[in-house]
């Protein structure tokens, strides 16, 4: 497990490297504390002696209910004993997803406003329990590296601000901020820079999952629109997968900073409204080169 951590990172680190220059130092991205789908795919099945692994998964228990997410957390013993002392006799589902599907209704960035239907559990393109475990570790790091590059430049561009206002009390100092759409366009930058060091293909096993772009190093604009959809899952964007299970282009729908928006992994691009392949406007494109800045930290 070290190991494949070891290389998940130097992986990563690579991807950056292709999408900067080399006059910038690039955030090492350290493995922070399991997630729950790490955690949970270890946790007991177990009870009092009895085996309920026909009937029950720790991680769809937790997955599937708010409110025990709420109490226990990923505490694999305490979730396995409200399943076999109270969850049964409720008739809870323990072993399958359940379906959690809503409609959001956002402005577009026009006059009209457009109806997203966002499906919080997402089709993985067919990638095993471990496949899962181990692209979304990877992603989390990517998501956790945004955030913290992000911050990092906020708060190195606020005491600048604050230091040369400092001398001149009376003029007003700008608030610095990081918009989704940004994020979401670095996310989509960071898919594309995985995608470039692969296979474009339309065979095999994993061409259509985050494990072809991340690991296997096959990719297509299925596999890339589920790997930025991880990234997007761990930044807190809402998205949903356009296209999906067609043989035609594929991309995220996404709610970014109260309105539609889109991004795409294969291209490295974000943008308000709608995709340029839906009729969008081409001048709304946001790339990773453009916000690149916000997420590096430089000398």
């Amino acid at each position: 497990m070290l190991k494949a951590v070891r290389n998940t990172l130097s992986i990563l680190i690579l991807c950056f490297a292709v999408l900067f220059s080399s006059s910038t130092v690039v955030p090492v991205l350290k493995a922070g504390a399991a997630d729950p789908y790490t955690t949970l795919s270890k946790a007991t099945r177990k009870y009092n002696g009895v085996d309920y692994s026909s009937e029950y998964n720790p991680l769809y228990y937790y997955l599937n209910y708010p409110d025990l997410q709420a109490a226990f957390g990923a505490d694999g013993n305490k979730l396995i004993e409200h399943y076999v002392t109270l969850g049964k006799a409720e008739k809870r589902v323990a072993n399958r997803l359940l379906g959690n599907n809503s409609n959001a209704v956002v402005p577009t960035g026009k006059e009209d406003v457009a109806v997203i239907p966002i499906i919080n559990n997402h089709d993985n393109g067919g990638m095993t329990e471990s496949q899962e475990i181990q692209v979304r570790s990877i992603a989390k790091q990517i998501a956790d590296g945004i955030n913290q590059g992000a911050a990092a430049y906020i708060a190195s561009k606020t005491a600048s601000s604050s230091s040369s206002s400092s001398s001149k009390s009376s003029k007003k100092t700008t608030e610095v901020t990081v918009t989704e759409i940004e994020k979401v366009a670095y996310a989509a930058g960071v898919v594309k820079a995985y995608c470039d060091r692969g296979t474009y293909t339309t065979t095999g096993s994993v061409y259509r999952t985050a494990y072809g772009v991340f690991v296997a190093g096959e990719y297509s604009c299925a596999g890339a629109t589920r790997a930025l959809g991880l990234i997007l899952d761990y930044l807190g964007i809402k998205w949903e997968h356009a296209n999906i299970n067609q043989w035609a282009d594929q991309w995220c729908r996404v709610i970014v900073d109260g309105q539609e928006g889109y991004c795409d992994g294969i291209y490295g691009i974000a943008g308000y409204g709608k995709h340029t392949n839906e009729g969008g406007d081409s001048k709304n494109v946001v790339s990773y080169k453009d916000v690149r800045e916000k997420f590096i930290v430089t000398k």
